[in-house]
Protein backbone atom coordinates (compact mmCIF):
# COMPACT_ATOMS: atom_id res chain seq x y z
CA UNK A 1 0.00 0.00 0.00
CA UNK A 2 3.12 2.15 0.61
CA UNK A 3 4.48 1.47 -2.92
CA UNK A 4 0.88 2.45 -4.19
CA UNK A 5 -0.02 5.50 -2.38
CA UNK A 6 3.59 7.14 -3.03
CA UNK A 7 4.11 5.47 -6.87
CA UNK A 8 0.61 6.33 -8.30
CA UNK A 9 -1.12 9.62 -6.48
CA UNK A 10 -4.61 9.49 -7.81
CA UNK A 11 -5.33 5.81 -6.44
CA UNK A 12 -6.85 5.06 -3.19
CA UNK A 13 -3.54 4.40 -1.51
CA UNK A 14 -2.59 7.39 -1.95
CA UNK A 15 -5.70 8.85 -0.60
CA UNK A 16 -5.30 6.85 2.33
CA UNK A 17 -1.41 7.88 3.04
CA UNK A 18 -2.82 11.78 2.41
CA UNK A 19 -5.37 10.96 5.16
CA UNK A 20 -2.53 9.84 7.63
CA UNK A 21 0.02 13.01 6.74
CA UNK A 22 -3.63 15.64 7.73
CA UNK A 23 -3.80 13.48 10.94
CA UNK A 24 -7.21 11.85 9.99
CA UNK A 25 -5.79 8.34 10.64
CA UNK A 26 -2.25 7.14 12.74
CA UNK A 27 -0.50 5.45 10.52
CA UNK A 28 1.26 2.28 12.32
CA UNK A 29 4.22 0.37 10.67
CA UNK A 30 7.03 -1.80 11.26
CA UNK A 31 10.67 -1.04 10.48
CA UNK A 32 10.24 -3.61 8.20
CA UNK A 33 7.55 -2.91 6.39
CA UNK A 34 9.34 0.89 5.36
CA UNK A 35 12.45 -0.98 4.63
CA UNK A 36 10.45 -3.16 1.96
CA UNK A 37 8.45 -0.33 0.77
CA UNK A 38 11.53 1.77 0.30
CA UNK A 39 13.38 -1.37 -1.40
CA UNK A 40 10.78 -1.76 -3.44
CA UNK A 41 10.06 2.05 -5.11
CA UNK A 42 13.61 2.23 -5.40
CA UNK A 43 13.96 -1.35 -7.55
CA UNK A 44 10.49 -0.48 -9.51
CA UNK A 45 9.77 2.89 -9.56
CA UNK A 46 12.26 5.30 -9.82
CA UNK A 47 13.55 8.82 -8.28
CA UNK A 48 10.16 10.80 -8.18
CA UNK A 49 8.28 7.93 -6.46
CA UNK A 50 10.86 7.45 -3.88
CA UNK A 51 11.11 11.33 -3.17
CA UNK A 52 7.28 11.06 -2.04
CA UNK A 53 8.08 8.30 0.16
CA UNK A 54 10.65 10.55 1.84
CA UNK A 55 8.51 13.24 2.02
CA UNK A 56 5.44 11.78 3.04
CA UNK A 57 7.09 10.55 6.43
CA UNK A 58 9.09 13.55 6.95
CA UNK A 59 5.46 15.05 6.96
CA UNK A 60 3.49 12.10 8.66
CA UNK A 61 3.93 10.54 12.09
CA UNK A 62 3.92 7.31 11.79
CA UNK A 63 3.84 4.77 14.64
CA UNK A 64 6.75 2.50 14.65
CA UNK A 65 6.17 -0.57 15.87
CA UNK A 66 8.94 -3.38 17.48
CA UNK A 67 9.39 -6.36 15.62
CA UNK A 68 7.11 -8.92 17.80
CA UNK A 69 8.95 -11.43 19.51
CA UNK A 70 9.29 -15.21 18.70
CA UNK A 71 6.33 -16.89 20.62
CA UNK A 72 4.04 -14.64 18.30
CA UNK A 73 5.20 -14.93 14.83
CA UNK A 74 5.23 -18.69 15.54
CA UNK A 75 1.40 -18.19 15.56
CA UNK A 76 1.37 -17.24 12.40
CA UNK A 77 4.09 -19.23 10.69
CA UNK A 78 1.21 -22.01 8.89
CA UNK A 79 -1.43 -19.00 8.64
CA UNK A 80 0.57 -16.64 6.02
CA UNK A 81 3.85 -16.69 3.60
CA UNK A 82 7.06 -16.89 5.99
CA UNK A 83 8.41 -13.46 4.53
CA UNK A 84 4.83 -12.15 5.56
CA UNK A 85 4.71 -13.40 9.33
CA UNK A 86 6.77 -10.35 10.82
CA UNK A 87 4.23 -8.15 9.14
CA UNK A 88 0.96 -9.44 9.94
CA UNK A 89 2.51 -10.77 13.40
CA UNK A 90 3.53 -6.77 14.32
CA UNK A 91 -0.04 -5.38 13.02
CA UNK A 92 -1.63 -7.75 15.45
CA UNK A 93 0.82 -6.69 17.88
CA UNK A 94 0.61 -2.78 17.51
CA UNK A 95 -3.32 -3.29 18.39
CA UNK A 96 -4.02 -1.70 14.86
CA UNK A 97 -7.95 -1.66 13.76
CA UNK A 98 -7.03 -2.37 10.46
CA UNK A 99 -4.53 -3.84 8.30
CA UNK A 100 -4.30 -1.45 4.53
CA UNK A 101 -2.67 -3.78 1.99
CA UNK A 102 -2.99 -4.70 -1.87
CA UNK A 103 -1.65 -7.94 -1.51
CA UNK A 104 -4.12 -10.30 -2.89
CA UNK A 105 -1.99 -13.10 -2.86
CA UNK A 106 -0.76 -13.16 1.34
CA UNK A 107 -3.07 -11.12 3.07
CA UNK A 108 -6.50 -10.94 1.32
CA UNK A 109 -7.32 -14.55 1.83
CA UNK A 110 -10.21 -16.44 3.12
CA UNK A 111 -7.98 -18.12 5.53
CA UNK A 112 -6.53 -14.35 6.89
CA UNK A 113 -10.10 -13.47 6.93
CA UNK A 114 -11.34 -16.14 8.85
CA UNK A 115 -8.52 -16.29 12.12
CA UNK A 116 -7.65 -12.63 12.22
CA UNK A 117 -10.73 -10.37 13.58
CA UNK A 118 -8.14 -7.18 14.37
CA UNK A 119 -6.89 -5.58 12.72
CA UNK A 120 -9.40 -6.07 10.16
CA UNK A 121 -7.15 -6.84 6.72
CA UNK A 122 -8.70 -4.62 3.69
CA UNK A 123 -8.24 -3.31 0.42
CA UNK A 124 -7.41 0.22 0.39
CA UNK A 125 -10.79 1.34 -1.04
CA UNK A 126 -12.53 -1.34 1.55
CA UNK A 127 -10.92 0.84 4.05
CA UNK A 128 -12.07 3.98 2.77
CA UNK A 129 -15.59 2.73 2.16
CA UNK A 130 -15.47 1.32 6.08
CA UNK A 131 -14.24 4.89 7.61
CA UNK A 132 -16.91 6.73 5.36
CA UNK A 133 -19.31 4.26 6.28
CA UNK A 134 -19.13 4.42 10.25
Amino acid sequence: MLFAGCYAPDGASALVLQLARHHRIQAIASRLVLREAERNLRRKAGRKAVGAFHQWLKTTTVAVVPTPDDALLRRFEALIHPKDVPILAAAVASGAEYLVTLDQRHFLTSAVRLRIKRPAVMTPGHFLKDIVHR
